[in-house]
């Protein structure tokens, strides 16, 4: 068995301080293709380092399952139970039946026709603070849009978005003693959210509304339809997939811009780079550290002998800074084909569980990122920004910055 040469795991969360921890990461896959390491959560977990190997993986759901979840930290038994109603918690074949009950909610034509009112949202939001001159980027202009195009996609009431967004961020945030006291804390946010969407969708069966949430509770699955906690459950997955990619990186996106002021200008003197900028910021800062999968049965796998039971952590980042995948990985270049970058980085997965939200997330950043860009300029840090503390999801929980108007 290969095992980490350094004094501390890699997912100690020590470790991700400042960010993900992109250099031990790029120590460890010149070292090894897959190694072993010790935590304090059931023994240890492999690491999966290579494009190749975890695509490999993650083709094979027979083999290494998602069902335990995607984090490194186990559920509690009564919660995984009910998580497993979830598409991030099934394999197939019932993960491609319930894929298919929102697939269409992020079609082309569908994403097209929802434009006027990103657009209008987008303006608001700049409005809000273009005379200022200043702002806290994440609260004030990031988590916006996308908390704003989900909970409208699903018919939620504005009055109901507070306790929605601290939801989202206890369960994801879980690490961070700024959102939540534990893990375990983040685990009971995620049953108060399920608890509150089985209510929600009780009211929406009574009067139901032009919106997703009604589109669910319409459909049937294997000839009958979903229950309320069925629903809840999807309905958890798509608000916190519809919420964090775009919060994150458009600050990577801000922040990235500002220490590369060769890039932002380039970007300024030409806007049509916007799309192979996103596609840039989601490779070289992906929000997303890994995914998890768990072996189903003993299995020789990469070199190593794997158990049944092992988790699999498969570290998206590595793919993303890999060499043997990218030129010149370290280097931040939004004049990167963006095609070629779209293929290779592995920010929303790989296979049947890629996300199924990425190109709304996409016409998010490139809306956001036109709107800042023909109405803002000198752009500035206020202060050094302030990371989340999470081994899982990457990205600021606080970046002040200063601009004027353009």
């Amino acid at each position: 068995m290969t095992t980490c040469p350094f004094h501390q795991p890699l997912l100690d969360l020590d470790n991700f301080t400042h960010g993900t921890p992109r250099e031990a990461i790029a120590d460890l896959r010149r070292q090894h293709r897959m190694l072993w390491q010790d935590d304090a959560l059931n023994g240890g977990h492999w690491l999966v380092l290579h494009k190749a190997d975890i695509e490999t993986l993650l083709r094979d759901p027979a083999t290494f399952s998602s069902s335990f979840g995607p984090l490194l930290e186990d559920f509690p038994p009564e919660l995984l139970e009910m998580q497993r109603q979830a598409m991030t918690f099934m394999d197939p074949p019932r993960h491609r039946s319930r894929r298919a009950l929102v697939d269409y909610a992020f079609r082309k034509d569908v994403l097209d026709a929802r434009k006027p009112m990103m657009q209008a949202k987008v303006a608001e939001i700049i409005d809000g603070i273009i005379d200022r001159g200043e702002c806290e980027f994440v609260s004030e202009v990031a988590m916006h849009l996308p908390v704003h195009v989900i909970f409208t996609l699903l018919g939620i009431q504005k009055s109901d978005y507070d306790f929605l967004v601290r939801a989202i961020n206890t369960m994801t945030l879980a690490n961070d003693p700024d959102y939540a006291g534990d893990r375990a804390e983040g685990f009971a946010a995620s049953a108060s959210l399920v608890a509150w969407a089985a209510q929600f969708a009780a009211k929406r069966r009574k009067a139901p509304g032009d919106d997703l949430t009604s589109e669910l509770l319409r459909a049937e699955v294997d000839g009958r339809q979903l229950s309320d906690e069925e629903f809840a459950v999807v309905f958890q997955g798509i608000i916190i997939g519809g919420t964090e990619t775009t919060r994150n990186t458009l600050s990577w996106l801000i922040y990235e811009l500002i220490q590369h002021p060769g890039q932002l200008a380039r970007l300024q003197a030409d806007p049509a780079l916007v799309p192979a900028a996103v596609e840039e910021i989601l490779r070289y800062r992906n929000t997303v550290v890994y995914t998890r999968r768990t072996a189903m049965r003993d299995v020789a796998f990469a070199g190593e002998n794997i158990r049944q039971g092992d988790k699999m952590i498969c570290l998206l980042a590595s793919v993303n800074r890999d060499p043997e995948v990218f030129e010149r990985p370290d280097e931040f270049d939004i004049s990167r084909d963006p095609d070629l970058t779209r293929r290779n980085m592995r920010t929303f997965g790989f296979g049947v569980h890629a996300c199924l939200g990425q190109h709304q997330a996409r016409l998010n950043l490139e809306m956001m990122m036109q709107e800042i860009l023909s109405r803002m300029d000198s752009f500035r840090l206020l202060a050094e920004p302030v990371h989340f503390r999470s081994n899982f999801m990457d990205g600021f929980k606080q970046l002040r910055i200063g601009f004027e108007r353009r």
